[in-house]
């Protein structure tokens, strides 16, 4: 008896074992599912992205730099709120780091955004944008750190160039514009809506950074609409707590900018233009200034495999006749060469001849030629 209890005992306890171990491997299948289903559902919500951009340049006096060309890396996010998808409610956000790939050379400035990396120098990675918002349909609406509608809805038609350029339009007129509004605006609330062509945008920042400071900081608008490769935008954008003599985080009393650009692509060939009012708005030394910037661009795909393209155009910023700068200006021409290899991805040589001067009508800087790739990814 004894003998068979035992028996019965080593196969219940076989049997019990057996079934665990197919109970654990099924729960081992079901996590690495249920892991598969959650990185997929993470996945699909998570749009990442990069842009790897490095010039090597040289001025006409010798100097030679290597430089960031304004390099970042991000991730987009989008998820839906309801399983309708007539419904179209959505949670968005985006996260973008700039990164300093190399040393920042200030003899040999090599970069589409002037000025903008002056406030990271010595970071190898920090933040160009970060926000969060809500969509609905053709509505949306973000908060954080974000491009300014007057940039992306007023000026952004006239950023072609692979270098250089940017000088006359106001975005980024101190470090990346963050402050003003007008370029990466800082704690910014933006309304957006897109049909059809036609976008239209309104923000106001809430940055409570001087004793000025308002419910809303700064507010903006604008609008583009695009039809058959025509493309017209304008820009506004006025600070309410600006001070008199502002800290470099804060913004300058009267600070107020105005833009306006058109362009035009058909086949092979691209052309834009841009003019831009500005008020207490661009910064010489401690001094800020009222002015009036043009920006011009023609490009031309000249090669039957459509990658090779010529480019050439100008930047000219002049103070108002009664800001008493003398002979002072931002005046040089820009000519490029690139070759596409991937989509948006392109190696490049550029020049800017610069004829910009001193308020006592000297040479303010030299003329740049440079070498330099773009790979998206």
């Amino acid at each position: 008896m004894k003998k068979l209890f035992a028996t019965y005992g080593k196969t219940m306890l076989l049997t019990a074992v057996l079934l665990l171990m197919q109970l654990t491997q099924a729960q081992t299948n079901q996590d690495k599912k249920d892991d598969a289903n959650w990185i997929d559902a993470i996945t699909s919500r998570v749009t990442p992205y990069g842009s790897l951009r490095i010039g090597a340049g040289f001025a006409e006096e010798g100097e030679i730099g290597i430089s960031n060309n304004a390099p970042r890396i991000g991730i987009k996010l989008k998820h839906a709120l309801s399983k309708n998808e007539d419904d179209n409610f959505n949670v968005i956000g985006g996260i973008e780091l700039g990164l300093n790939l190399v040393s920042r050379d200030e003899t040999v400035e090599f970069a589409v955004d002037p000025g903008a990396g002056i406030a990271q120098v010595g970071d190898a990675v920090f933040a160009r944008l970060g926000y969060a918002g809500f969509s609905y349909k053709d509505l949306e609406f973000t908060f954080g750190k974000q491009n300014s509608v007057y940039y992306q809805l007023g000026a952004n038609q006239i950023d072609k160039f692979s270098a250089f350029g940017g000088a006359a339009i106001g975005v980024w007129n101190i470090s990346d514009g963050g402050v003003s509004g007008t370029g990466r605006a800082n704690q910014l609330l933006k309304l957006t809506y897109a049909n059809s062509g036609l976008k239209i945008g309104v923000q106001g920042q809430a940055r409570n950074i001087s004793v000025n400071s308002k419910s809303l900081d700064t507010y903006g608008f604008g609008a583009s609409y695009a039809i058959d490769g025509f493309a017209i935008g304008v820009g506004y954008n006025k600070v309410l707590d600006g001070v008199e003599d502002p800290l470099p985080n804060q913004a300058k009393d009267g600070d107020e900018a105005f833009v306006a650009s058109a362009s035009y692509e058909k086949n092979r060939y691209s052309i834009a233009a841009s003019y831009a009012s500005l008020k207490q708005h661009q910064r010489l030394g401690d001094d800020f200034y009222d002015a009036s910037g043009v920006e011009f661009y023609l490009g031309y795909i000249f090669s039957k495999n459509k990658r090779w393209k010529a480019a050439t155009g100008f930047n000219y910023l002049t103070p108002d006749d009664d800001q008493d700068l003398g002979d002072f200006n931002t005046a040089f021409a820009i000519g490029e060469v690139s070759y596409t290899f991937k989509k948006s991805s392109k190696i490049f040589a550029a020049t800017k001849i610069d004829q910009s001067k001193t308020t006592t009508g000297n040479r303010r800087n030299q003329s740049v030629f440079g070498i330099g790739i773009k790979f998206d990814f």
